[in-house]
């Protein structure tokens, strides 16, 4: 085997099973799944990382140190068929171990696929906080998992292997049921793919692997027809971040398709709903709590809280990974009646959606949003954030302890804040498609935020900067913004090697400048000032000495009338 080669070899029992199919995918009485396979009216496109506007998978995980690939596929199937049956997508996070461990998974060589399948029928597999997914390889005992994992488990009602090498009955199993789980053929050249299209070239057959199909492209071009959008279970770093492409036909990959039936059972999500006001309170649908505060109280680890419609007077503690869900944007409210933080969040891998987030206390203290944590990952969006001291703010993250921590704030009205959102020595943050506006004093400002990207967001009428990179925020990409009617459009201050590329500045007071900066490159803007061919001089300073300079954007976007 070639050593640059990183494989899990799987043996499985190849089953020649038939099924009689009806005239459209479902699940009878006794749990059978039917199928149409002359259907003529499948989409030319079809994925669950895109079904209506939605992306119902989930990330990308890592199967080492366990050849433990089956178990990967069929959660990763299931976590998209919770969530699609849900209507929500809240990173539904299942575990890999206990369905590996429980269905007797070999240290050597993995699982047969009828163990994991008919052990997800008859006991299901639990949420990730019951059994943790283990970094050292050996053989952990069955109890290992959480005592109460009957009670939190997720099952299948049925399942079924499709026709082999049948494309037409996959697509219909994508379209109409959810995600196939699939065997194929490791090739050696397959070691080295990085993205694109697949097809094998080169090299011996090395291992048979488990993957989950979530989706397909038909395409005349690609010798087969088309090709299938596959999730991996390799980690984010290999492939395609984690993905791959693989034309029809190749690899043996339609030989034996695997297609679930319906999920059912406990799903880790926990309710709320202001107006049960009598009890009793559970957390299911039928009995949600009463406050938000209560639902966190009540979640697992990886788990959702769901927040229906209503005005929530609460001061949040978020002190676990959940994701915080609310009904609708406009109508789910949390009002921090003008005291303390609204939101405050002292645990990693947090997601805020759905809500708007308003009346922080009145000082530098306070936030609709606040962040301490030395490895945050925190997404926050579609959500509105107002009337607080700062709208976000995102405090003392440990970059250089962990490379890979970041956040996300994306598609967020952040305004009428004393400033939008403050950054205080936290890297690599995405501030990505928001309307930042209205804010007293700064829109944007970043303290030692380097690596960090503001993308194609509109950022208009705040008080004093748009954008502020101040502090060594290095190494930033300024680009695709509207920076409209601000006190100063961008301001770097002690910054270096920024790009700054395709924005508008449109009637700032002052549209952009530097101090104590150097080799940051502005290519490509619009400046309202600035309609000539020549290139725009921005002004600014080096050094501690603050010797004048002139930076230029060389290419100045001219629009002509």
């Amino acid at each position: 085997m070639n050593k640059k080669l990183t494989v899990i070899p799987i043996v499985f029992l190849l089953v020649t099973t038939q099924l009689v199919f009806a005239s459209s995918i479902n699940t009878n009485n006794n749990g059978k799944i039917k199928i149409d396979l002359e259907s003529n009216d499948l989409p030319s496109y079809f994925s669950w990382t895109d079904k209506d506007g939605v992306d119902y998978t989930t990330p990308i995980r890592r199967q080492m140190p366990y050849a433990s690939c089956e178990s990967f596929a069929f959660v990763a199937a299931i976590e998209t068929m919770v969530q699609y049956k849900l209507g929500f997508s809240f990173n539904c996070d299942l575990s890999e171990a206990h369905l590996f461990f429980h269905s007797n998974g070999n240290l050597d060589w993995g699982s047969y696929p009828e163990n994991d399948t008919n052990y997800l029928v008859e006991h299901g597999v639990p949420d990730e906080a019951c059994w943790p997914y283990p970094t050292e390889k050996k053989q952990y005992p069955k109890n290992t998992t959480c005592d109460c994992w009957k009670e939190r488990a997720v099952k299948i009602k049925s399942w079924e292997f499709l026709p082999p090498n049948n494309i037409t009955a996959i697509k219909e199993a994508l379209v109409n049921n959810g995600p196939v789980p699939v065997h194929f053929n490791v090739y050696e050249d397959f070691g080295y793919y990085l993205g694109g299209i697949y097809r094998h070239r080169w090299g011996e057959s090395v291992a048979l692997h488990c993957v989950c199909i979530m989706g397909y492209k038909d395409d005349p071009k690609i010798p087969g027809g088309g090709y299938w959008i596959v999730k991996n279970s390799w980690g984010k770093k290999w492939g395609d971040n984690g993905w791959f492409r693989v034309a029809y036909g190749e690899a043996s990959i339609e030989q034996m398709p695997i297609i679930f039936g319906e999920v059912y059972g406990n799903f880790p999500v926990v309710y709320v709903d202001d107006d049960n006001t009598v009890g009793p309170w559970d957390g299911s649908k039928e009995y949600p709590y009463k406050t938000i505060s209560s639902g966190i109280d009540n979640a697992y680890n990886g788990w959702a809280v769901y927040v229906n419609n209503g005005t929530y007077y609460e001061n949040i503690k978020i002190n676990k990974t959940i994701t915080l869900v609310g009904e609708n944007r406009k109508n789910t409210i949390i009002d921090g009646k003008n005291n303390k933080n609204v939101i405050y969040v002292n645990a990693s891998n947090v997601k805020i959606s759905g809500f708007t987030i308003k009346n922080s206390g009145p000082s530098m203290k306070y936030a609709g949003i606040r962040t301490i944590r030395l490895e945050p990952n925190l997404v926050v969006e579609n959500c509105v954030i107002k009337d607080n001291y700062y709208g976000i703010y995102l405090n003392c993250a440990d970059y250089w302890s962990y490379p890979e921590t970041g956040n996300l704030i994306t598609n967020n009205i952040i305004e009428n804040n004393v400033e939008g959102i403050r950054a205080f020595w936290v890297h690599n943050n995405e501030i990505i498609d928001n309307t930042i506006s209205n804010n007293s004093e700064n829109g944007i400002y970043l303290e030692s935020g380097k690596f960090s990207k503001i993308e194609n967001n509109s950022i208009l009428n705040n008080k004093e900067k748009g954008i502020y990179l101040h502090g060594g925020s290095s190494e930033s990409q300024i680009l695709d913004n509207n920076i409209i009617n601000n006190s100063y459009g961008i301001l770097l201050e002690e910054t270096n090697d920024c790009k700054v590329k395709n924005n508008f500045f449109i009637d700032n007071d002052k549209q952009a400048g530097f101090y104590r900066s150097r080799c940051n490159r502005w290519f490509g803007n619009y400046w309202s000032d600035w309609q000539r061919i020549l290139p725009r001089p921005i002004k600014g300073t080096l050094n501690l000495f603050r010797i004048p300079w002139i930076n230029f954007d060389w290419r100045p976007l001219i629009l002509y009338k």
